[in-house]
């Protein structure tokens, strides 16, 4: 039996465990992650290499380590200094020298030692300990769980794209594990959303297949440095919504607060660009219909109509609870609390949601806020749990 197990591997789950071992809560031969990738941010790096993302929204203080000013001075090492690359006023690190710093921490705690590839399908209290289950029979036993799933797993498809690739429309979903959209050919192509990874894809395949794809966005191009004010990440926002005791409220407060569907201003000039030179068609509408016939897909919308024989839909991830699937079962037996939205009611000091269980990132978010998902999230539940 080990201390703690973290289930889930990306950047909340990796973030807790370099938290653990630092602040010697624990070691790395009584820690285990479980995830069902081969190793640690395997989804962040495949998502963000997807959309071809050169930097990070996020400033160079917010990365997985304890001390704020690592990757600054990562960036300075012998092995950061040919990736230090910082854009702009906030000083936001390039994807490569992010990764490669976290690649460094991980190196160093050696958390490939604690690594378990698996499927968490049962989460069973047993005495003072967790018994948990996995899809390929294996069977571990932990005095502390930390769920730390994140959306990934739910790419959000409207109901038409459903209906229509069913039909067999070539419609797909940017962050699908069974996208391969580099293979075959198309002649066009529409890329559907309006935030930042919709951008970052259009500008990826505007450079490909230049003046044969459309952007189609609800809104005109929404422009914020970050996807919430910078207020939430201390006492100038966090100190009211804390005194709000009705979780209905804060689930309210949290979705009014992200700036979803935006980008930050470089992405708006260099999108702006690409349709100014003729790369790119941008249009802005509302859909109202769709169908599908002879190879074709047909859009309504409000204003004027699109034929296209290939869709991408950057929009976004269903905001479901993750993992609520298998963890219905833990939640009927152990009684755990859940709000009207059905995630879970945590301790606001430590966010542990029944003994011995604990969450971070998306299911922290009614006690972390809005910016739980990401990576300043993930550091401030991590330093929650640790105090544990």
């Amino acid at each position: 039996m080990v201390e703690w197990t973290i289930i889930g591997g990306g950047i909340q789950g990796c973030t807790l465990a370099n938290f653990l071992i630092k602040s010697n809560r624990t070691t790395i031969s009584n820690l285990m992650m479980i995830d069902p990738n081969p190793e640690p941010i395997f989804t962040w790096k495949k998502c963000t290499k997807t959309i071809e993302m050169p930097f990070l929204r996020s400033p160079s203080i917010h990365h997985l380590d304890i001390d704020p000013f690592s990757l600054e001075k990562f960036a300075k090492s012998e092995e950061g200094n040919r990736l230090s690359q910082f854009y702009g006023r906030y000083d936001r690190p390039s994807l490569a020298l992010f990764n490669k710093h976290c690649d460094a921490l991980f190196h160093e705690i050696q958390l490939l030692n604690s690594w378990n590839q698996g499927r968490v399908e049962q989460l069973i209290k047993v005495k003072q300990h967790w018994l948990i289950k996995l899809t390929d029979g294996r069977e571990f036993e932990s005095k502390n769980v930390v769920l730390a799933m994140g959306l990934s797993e739910q790419p959000n498809w409207p109901d038409w794209a459903n209906e229509l690739q069913s039909q067999g429309a070539n419609i797909k979903h940017i962050y699908d594990n069974r996208m391969n959209t580099d293979s075959g050919p198309v002649s066009e192509m529409l890329i559907m959303g309006g935030g930042i990874s919709a951008i970052h894809t259009a500008l990826k395949w505007s450079k490909r297949r230049p003046g044969k794809v459309k952007l189609l966005t609800r809104h005109p191009l929404r422009l914020q440095p970050f996807d919430s004010d910078p207020g939430w990440l201390g006492p100038k926002k966090m100190n009211s919504f804390r005194k709000v005791t009705c979780l209905s409220k804060r689930r309210q407060i949290i979705t009014s607060a992200r700036h979803r569907g935006s980008i930050p201003q470089e992405l708006k000039m260099k999108v702006l660009r690409e349709q100014r030179e003729g790369r790119l068609d941008i249009v802005i509408d509302e859909l109202t219909g769709a169908t599908y016939q002879n190879g074709e897909i047909k859009l309504d919308l409000q204003n004027t109509s699109i034929h296209t024989n290939q869709i991408l839909l950057a929009t976004g991830f269903n905001p479901s609870p993750p993992g609520i699937t298998w963890l219905n079962a833990t939640i009927e037996r152990e009684a755990l609390l859940c709000a009207a939205c059905g995630y879970p009611i945590v301790s606001e000091d430590t966010l542990e949601w029944g003994q011995n269980l604990y969450v971070i990132g998306a299911l922290a978010e009614l006690v972390i806020g809005p910016v739980s998902r990401n990576i300043s999230g993930a550091r401030r539940g991590a330093e929650r749990i640790v105090q544990v």
